[in-house]
């Protein structure tokens, strides 16, 4: 005479069969809809990635995202920390144009004065100081076409600390 157990098993083990043929199938349509829907919502199964501050894109030379930032509302002026590695070899809080002048960037600081950045006196002389002790000959000549009227003829860079 046959018990319940012996009926049942040929059932579970038919069902067993079944998950194990259809497991990889689905694995694969789930990492399918993760790869397609996940970075629709901000997720990237394949790459991470930080947001970059304004003054990092400037210390990566990233003119596309330093234009897409000021777009969507970053202060070209407005100092920010900059993750070691990005410009000096340890974290730093710069400004957007302290960061193009330390990697000795022309066309970045050319591009951060154009989509606002702005430059008194005081800080025409500490980027002009700066670019000079980075040996940036191109951002010096730079600085010294879009010289604000009240700086002086000559940066006198006694008194001036570099950030780093």
């Amino acid at each position: 005479m046959r018990t319940i157990e012996t009926v049942a098993a040929p059932g579970r083990r038919r069902l067993t069969v079944t998950w194990f043929v259809a497991a990889p199938g689905l694995l694969f349509v789930l990492l399918t809809v993760g790869l397609v829907v996940g970075p629709a919502v901000g997720w990237d199964p394949i790459w991470y990635s930080e947001p970059l501050s304004l003054p990092e894109a400037a210390g990566l030379r990233d003119n596309a995202e330093i234009v897409r930032l000021i777009q969507h509302g970053a202060d070209p002026n407005a100092p920010g920390v900059v993750r070691a590695g990005f410009v000096k070899s340890n974290a730093i809080t710069l400004t957007p144009l302290e960061a193009a002048v330390g990697i000795r960037r022309e066309d970045t600081v050319a591009l951060l004065l154009d989509e606002g950045a702005t430059m008194d006196a005081a800080t025409w002389t500490r980027l002009t100081c700066f670019a000079r002790q980075e040996r940036a000959g191109d951002v010096v000549r730079l600085l010294e076409s879009r010289r604000p009227a009240d700086a002086d003829a000559a940066a006198d860079c006694a008194g001036v600390k570099t950030p780093w």
